[in-house]
């Protein structure tokens, strides 16, 4: 097992673990979102030499190789790691050339994704040999000429970055008590310095749907209850009125937006115990003899985010 692979699959097994909640600099705190897309195509790897007439780095096409590209902790704020897929690192490289990001007097580098406020560069002539640390990163704002070395390969560069958890980790050793003065500036009003969110321990949720009384009367009622059995506390409880798929993201979304750690999520659905009275009898609602019911259980919230509960038979 190579380098790449090994990194990348501790990587998987801590999200599939459901520990997706990181801290960055500056109290950044919240469940990190990721995607690893397909592998790269064959075809891809053709256009990309053709158009720049240099293979890939071995360790980039190794990733490449696994992934297309890849969103690591990102956060509400879009700030991550982005790495791009081959197709858009040559339309960035070549916008960049022509835009004058990439400056005619340092146009030796390939664009192939973003790390925060930056973009993230291969400096193509360093990058031939291998022999001398390739990875580069420079603000969005100005050109290639501020470029700053990386001081690593892409293989460690990877590595060092989940660590980091998509962090500026090469700019740690630079700190300086004297000169950043990172904890305490009295120029920043004490009202302004924001306090970290804290994190809410919960064993178990446990998310109750109830349907509507029609397709027509589109609104489900959501519970979502917090701790373990016999001593859960009802945490939230909303109506959504946009059918199931718009219903299960907005759980989606609520449980991913909270600050929770939590091992156990389950999901109850059921029917309505009323119903519309559909031989238009003087009274609209009938009721429902024979109500639906369902349950699913989920280690965590990696489980629940990748195989969402289906609807009841007969509904959308």
């Amino acid at each position: 097992m190579n380098q790449i692979t090994a990194v990348l699959d501790g990587l998987k097994q801590k999200i599939d673990h459901g520990s997706t909640f990181i801290q960055r600099k500056y109290n950044e705190i919240g469940q990190g979102k990721f995607n690893l897309p397909a592998p790269v195509t064959a075809e891809s790897l053709a256009v990309f030499e053709a158009e720049f007439n240099q293979k890939l780095p071995s360790e980039y096409q190794t990733f490449l190789e696994l992934h297309d590209g890849a969103d690591l902790f990102i956060l509400d704020d879009g700030l991550g790691l982005v790495l791009y897929s081959l197709d858009k690192v040559i339309e960035s490289t070549i916008e960049a050339k022509e835009d004058g990001l990439i400056d005619e007097d340092f146009d030796y580098f390939w664009v192939i994704g973003e790390l925060n406020e930056g973009y993230l560069l291969i400096h193509t002539e360093h990058a031939k040999t291998e022999d001398i640390p390739y990875m580069y990163w420079k603000y969005h704002e100005g050109t290639t000429e501020d470029a700053e070395p990386i001081g690593q390969n892409f293989g460690t560069f990877l590595e060092y970055s989940i660590i980091a958890q998509g962090d500026v980790f090469w700019e740690f050793k630079d700190f300086s008590i004297e000169k950043d003065n990172y904890f305490v500036d009295e120029k920043v009003p004490e009202e302004d310095v924001k306090p970290p969110i804290p994190l809410r321990f919960v064993d178990s949720v446990r998310v109750e749907i109830e349907y509507p009384v029609s397709e027509t009367d589109s609104y489900f009622t959501i519970s979502i209850y917090e701790g373990k059995f016999e001593q859960e506390k009802l945490g939230m409880r909303y109506n959504e009125g946009r059918g199931f798929e718009k219903m299960i993201q907005s759980v989606r979304d609520y449980l991913s937006y909270e600050q929770y750690h939590f091992s156990s999520i389950r999901v109850f659905q059921r029917e309505h115990l009323l119903r519309v009275n559909k031989d238009q009898s003087e009274h609209p609602l009938t009721r429902n003899q024979n109500p639906q019911q369902q349950g699913f259980r989920y280690d965590g919230y990696r489980a629940f985010a990748n195989q969402l509960p289906r609807p009841l038979p007969g509904w959308k």
